[in-house]
């Protein structure tokens, strides 16, 4: 009896898997319906994509989740409000100026551009070490790379759902970037889109309330 109770109670793991006529998308350039909101990053936000609610996965959605998150920077949460959801507000952090950066070469201007790629969802076993740097994306439960982190809703104080996790082995490429690095090393890490590098960005929602989450983790 427990055995099936516990199957019946599984959560599904999906992987993103590339399909030019898939539903979501990473990368692209920000639709001219989207306002990015006021901050003072040095690297404002990056646009990472977005995920579609018309997906029969993600209809629990309450819009089309567009994605952005300042992932050059050494931020520990980012909070938006999408009440509005093609003009999300920012929540936290407040001090946006003062966030920082590994790259001293980013300001304000700084533009990085992801090429568009188009993915559907496929059913999958989850992450393994035979598999993790074969993966782009994954929706359904989350793989840690750190400790276990739910975040909490800064309006309603009820735990976050969790919409997706992007790796930074996504073979996004930069399709435009003015960054200029101080080495041919650090000029790859804007050659495609990655997460401090090696992590994972992990995507939170609370439906009711229309409160986004974002943050990074890497090993």
């Amino acid at each position: 009896m427990n055995f099936i109770k516990n199957l019946l109670g599984k959560t599904k793991i999906y992987e993103f898997v590339f399909d030019q006529d898939g539903k979501h998308q990473l990368g692209g350039d920000i639709p001219t319906e989207f306002i990015v909101p006021d901050n003072e990053f040095k690297s404002n936000f990056q646009y990472l994509g977005f995920i579609n609610n018309d997906d029969e996965i993600f209809n629990w959605l309450p819009f089309k989740l567009n994605l952005i998150c300042p992932i050059y920077l050494d931020f520990d949460l980012v909070f938006l409000d999408y009440e509005k959801p093609n003009e999300p507000k920012l929540i936290y952090p407040k001090n946006t100026a003062e966030i920082g950066s590994a790259y001293t070469i980013l300001d304000i201007n700084s533009k990085v551009i992801y090429e568009a790629q188009r993915f559907s969802l496929e059913e999958f076993d989850g992450v393994t070490e035979d598999n993790e740097f074969d993966i782009k994306g994954i929706a359904g439960k989350p793989y840690w790379d750190q400790k276990h982190n739910i975040p909490i809703c800064p309006k309603t104080n009820n735990k976050m759902k969790f919409v997706c996790q992007l790796s930074s082995w996504n073979d996004v490429p930069t399709k435009y970037t003015n960054v200029v690095a101080k080495s041919e090393y650090e000029q790859k890490l804007f050659s495609k889109m990655n997460f401090w590098c090696d992590g994972n960005l992990y995507v939170f929602i609370e439906p009711k309330a229309k409160t986004v989450c974002y943050f990074i983790q890497n090993t």
